[in-house]
């Protein structure tokens, strides 16, 4: 039994909060903490402290919401010679207001208000109800508690792929294994933009595919596509639909190539996200912004990579198994499908397995249909 007297003495201090909340985000960052049964990181009402209790790797266990000036104990059960640690947030810092406290001047002022506010020794004989979430709001409640601690969070799969082997050559490549990566980040920019919990997210991702095998010719970059992305998120919990979550912006592509070779298009698009337990889905359409055709570099685009796609994802265990699939919904059938399976094989870093067929694996080589198998490391799921 831990008795929350002993923690919040003469010995408890904000720098103490600001050590465990350090290594709690830079674990979760930087190796990508598994998503699974993870608690509830938004404030509930009416509640003003938060205490999150990790365990040795510090992955969150369970997060205890409470209100100070209600509770006056706290009484946690841990297993025998179990390690755990505890971070409290108060409402006052969490990060919805970060925008006001980003000066060190506030410092004295956040420390006064969160030394008041455990003065009274509050408990909570228990703890806040285990409500079961899926996969997905697990993964999307880390991901924007982590946003808020560093500023950004991750949008899809960061990975490198060592080994990364095709069927047959495409253009400018001399060598059919290469290196591939993906980073994918995203950046929350407006909370509550016109109506409640409508949020604004600006999100970048590149993927390189890079010719390191090529000793002869200097280990070049073959292409590195570039997508940076505007769009609005908004829950759909409260209304009978289908869907969890809605997304609906703009999105640009390219491949950022000289005249002749240069790749791009731009498209507004909308996004249905549905979970359940450890099963995930997207629906994805998308529009084609018009181009000027003597300026267009891929006027026929669209009818090998579609107008949509769809995304499903299951997590058995700590097996998780994702598949995209895309069509241009035509008599000749044209699109792609990718596979990504992956698994934890120490700490948060995962063995990640991945395979390409199809059309648009790469905006250089859209129009060529392409198989292609990597192996690699995962950084987050």
């Amino acid at each position: 039994m831990i008795n929350f007297k002993t923690l919040m003495g003469k010995n408890f201090n904000l720098a103490m909060i600001r050590q465990i909340l350090f290594l709690a985000w830079a674990s979760i960052f930087a190796f990508g903490a598994e998503f699974e049964g993870i608690g509830d990181l938004e404030f509930l009402p009416q509640k003003n402290l938060k205490i999150l209790v990790l365990d040795e790797k510090m992955r969150v266990k369970k997060v205890l919401n409470f209100d100070s000036k209600e509770s006056k104990h706290i009484t946690l059960e841990v297993e025998k010679d179990e390690k755990i640690y505890l971070t409290i947030i108060h409402k006052d810092s969490n990060q919805e207001d970060s925008d006001q406290s980003k000066k060190q001047a506030t410092e004295n002022q956040d420390k006064s208000k969160l030394a008041k506010a455990l003065k009274e020794e509050p408990t909570i004989t228990n703890a806040s109800p285990n409500i079961e979430k899926s996969a997905y709001e697990g993964r999307f409640e880390r991901n924007r508690f982590m946003g808020g601690l560093l500023g950004f969070e991750p949008d899809k799969f960061n990975y490198i792929m060592p080994l990364n082997i095709s069927s047959s050559k495409e253009p400018n490549q001399r060598k059919q294994t290469e290196v591939k990566f993906q980073i994918s980040i995203k950046k929350r920019l407006f909370d509550d933009l016109f109506l409640k919990d409508l949020d604004l997210y600006f999100a970048y991702t590149q993927q390189s595919f890079w010719q390191l095998y090529d000793s002869e010719n200097s280990k070049p970059f073959r292409e590195s596509n570039y997508a940076p992305s505007l769009y609005l998120s908004y829950p759909l919990e409260k209304y009978d639909v289908f869907f969890d979550r809605v997304n609906f912006g703009y999105l640009h592509q390219s491949n950022g190539g000289d005249l002749g070779s240069s790749r791009s298009w731009d498209r507004i698009f909308v996004e249905g996200i549905y979970g359940y337990k450890n099963f995930a889905m997207s629906l994805k359409a998308w529009y084609r912004i018009p181009e000027d055709p003597n300026k267009d570099d891929n006027p026929d685009i669209a009818s090998y990579l579609g107008y949509g796609e769809l995304s499903v994802g299951y997590l058995w265990r700590k097996h998780l198994i994702t598949a995209t699939w895309r069509n241009n919904l035509r008599s000749d059938n044209r699109g792609s499908i990718l596979l990504d399976y992956s698994y934890p094989i120490y700490k948060n870093l995962y063995f990640y397995l991945q395979f390409f067929n199809g059309y648009g694996e790469s905006l250089g080589d859209y129009n060529n249909s392409i198989n292609r198998i990597g192996v690699g490391i995962l950084f987050n799921r």
